[in-house]
C-alpha cells in the first residue's frame, strides 16, 4: 500500500512539476526583461512628447517626470542640450557624461539606462529600480509556494484512498487466515467501496458454504454413532461363536467411533469463534497426568495458564499417540517457560518425517508417505493444531537432533 500511495502521490506532485516547469518556461520567454523593457520604451516615449512639444513649461514638465518615476519605480533625470542635468527626480540621481547622452538608446550604468533625446535637443534619463533577476526569483519563489500547498493537498487526497486499500487488504487477510465472519467496511461510492462491498459479498457466501458443510459433517458424525451403537451391541449378542472375528470387528469399531470422535471435535472447533469455556490450568500437572496412560516421565516448569483443559488433554493425548504410532513412543515430554509463552516439547527418536511431507502433516485426512496401512486417518495432528490456534498458540515441527521428531507447542500465558 504504501508504495501505491507514493506512486499516486509522485505522479499528481509529477504533473504539477511539469506544469509549472512548462509555466515558468513560457514566462522567462514574454515576461520582463522584455516585457519591462517595451513598457518603459512606450512610457518614456509618451512622456517625451508630452514636454517636448511646445513652450517649455516647468510646472507641467515636473509633473510629467515625477509621474512617470513613480509608475515606472525608476530614477528619472532631465539633461539639457550642454549635457547638464536640470531636473532629477527618484532615489540617486543617473550621471552621464556628454558622450553617452549623445548615443541614444539603452546603456548599463548602475543597471539598465535608457536615454531618450527630445525634439528641443534634451535628453530623457530613465533607469529602473526593478531587479527583473530578484523578480525572476520572487516568481519562482511563488511557483514553489504554489506547488508545495498543492502537494500538501494532494497528500491526504492519495493517503485516504491508499488507507481505503489498506483496510480491504487486512480484511482479507482476515479472511484468509480463517475468520469467515471478517467484513471491511464499505467507504465512499467509487471502484473500491465497489470492491470492498463484492469482497462482502463473497465472503458471505463463504461463510455460508462453510457453516453448512462443516454442520453436514458434524451432524453425519453424530448419526453414524446410532448405527455404531446398534453394531456393538449385536455384536455383544453373537459373541462366542467366532472370538477371533469378534475380535476384529470390535477393534474396527472401536476404530469407526474414535475417528468419528476426531471429526466431531474437529467439525466443533471450525465452527467455535472462541473457547467454550476457559481455567486455570497447570500445564505441567495436565501433561504429566496424560503422559502416564504411555509410562513417559515429564520435565519442565511449572506452568499456569488460562486455557481449556478438555482441550489441552486431547491436544498433548494426540502428540504422544502420534509419536507412539509413527515412532515407537515419545521419548520426552517437557514444559518449559518462555518469555510471554509456555511451550510443550514432544520428542521422539523415530525416522523422522520426509522433507516431502513436513508442510502438509498438519493438513486433515493427510498421511505421511512413509506412514502404514494402520496408522489412522490424519486428523490427530490436524487437531492439534486446530487446539493450539483456539488458544492463541502454534504448533511447529522440527528434525530432532540425533534422529527422530520434535513438536513444539506454543501457547500465551
Amino acid at each position: 500500500m504504501r508504495r501505491l500511495h507514493l506512486k499516486l502521490y509522485l505522479a499528481i506532485v509529477g504533473t504539477m512539476g511539469v506544469f509549472l516547469i512548462a509555466g515558468a518556461v513560457v514566462w522567462h520567454h514574454f515576461s520582463p526583461p522584455h516585457m519591462a523593457i517595451g513598457g518603459i520604451e512606450s512610457a518614456t516615449q509618451l512622456a517625451a512628447e508630452m514636454i517636448g512639444k511646445g513652450d517649455p513649461q516647468p510646472a507641467r514638465e515636473r509633473e510629467v517626470l515625477e509621474t512617470l518615476s513613480w509608475q515606472l519605480h525608476a530614477d528619472v533625470v532631465l539633461y539639457d542640450a550642454q549635457g547638464s542635468a536640470i531636473a532629477s527626480f527618484g532615489r540617486r540621481p543617473v550621471e552621464l557624461t556628454r558622450g553617452q547622452l549623445s548615443e541614444p538608446g539603452w546603456l548599463i550604468a548602475g543597471g539598465p539606462v535608457l536615454i531618450w533625446a527630445l525634439e528641443d535637443g534634451r535628453h530623457l534619463v530613465v533607469r529602473s529600480r526593478q531587479r527583473y533577476l530578484l523578480h525572476g526569483l520572487h516568481l519562482g519563489l511563488l511557483f514553489i509556494s504554489i506547488a508545495a500547498v498543492l502537494a500538501l493537498l494532494t497528500y491526504p487526497i492519495t493517503r485516504g484512498i491508499t488507507a481505503r486499500l489498506a483496510r480491504l487488504q487486512a480484511g482479507v487477510l482476515q479472511f484468509g487466515a480463517g475468520n469467515l465472519a471478517a467484513r471491511v467496511k464499505v467507504e465512499g461510492r467509487d471502484e473500491v467501496a465497489t470492491l470492498a462491498k463484492s469482497f462482502n459479498d463473497s465472503a458471505e457466501r463463504i461463510e455460508l458454504l462453510m457453516q453448512a458443510h462443516q454442520l453436514l459433517i458434524a451432524n453425519c458424525s453424530h448419526e453414524l454413532r446410532t448405527p455404531l451403537a446398534r453394531i456393538r451391541l449385536g455384536l455383544e449378542t453373537v459373541a462366542g461363536t467366532d472370538p477371533k472375528a469378534s475380535a476384529e470387528i470390535a477393534r474396527s469399531i472401536a476404530e469407526l467411533d474414535a475417528l468419528i470422535g476426531e471429526m466431531l471435535l474437529a467439525s466443533r472447533l471450525d465452527v467455535a469463534q472462541k473457547l467454550e469455556r476457559t481455567e486455570s490450568v497447570d500445564l505441567l500437572a495436565l501433561a504429566a497426568e496424560e503422559a502416564a496412560h504411555f509410562d513417559l516421565e515429564v520435565s519442565g516448569d511449572a506452568v499456569n495458564l488460562s486455557a481449556d483443559a478438555m482441550l489441552l488433554r486431547r491436544l498433548v493425548r494426540n502428540l504422544l499417540e502420534n509419536a507412539r504410532v509413527h515412532a515407537g513412543g515419545a521419548t520426552s515430554l517437557r514444559v518449559v517457560r518462555a518469555e510471554h509463552q509456555a511451550h510443550l516439547v514432544v520428542e521422539d527418536a523415530g525416522a523422522g518425517i520426509p522433507l516431502a511431507d513436513v508442510e502438509k502433516i498438519f493438513d486433515p485426512f493427510y498421511r505421511a508417505s512413509s506412514a502404514t496401512q494402520a496408522s489412522g486417518a490424519g486428523l490427530g495432528l490436524s487437531i492439534v493444531r486446530q487446539i493450539a490456534r483456539a488458544h492463541g498458540g502454534t504448533v511447529e515441527y522440527a528434525p530432532r537432533e540425533g534422529g527422530g521428531s520434535r513438536f513444539t507447542v506454543k501457547l500465551p500465558l
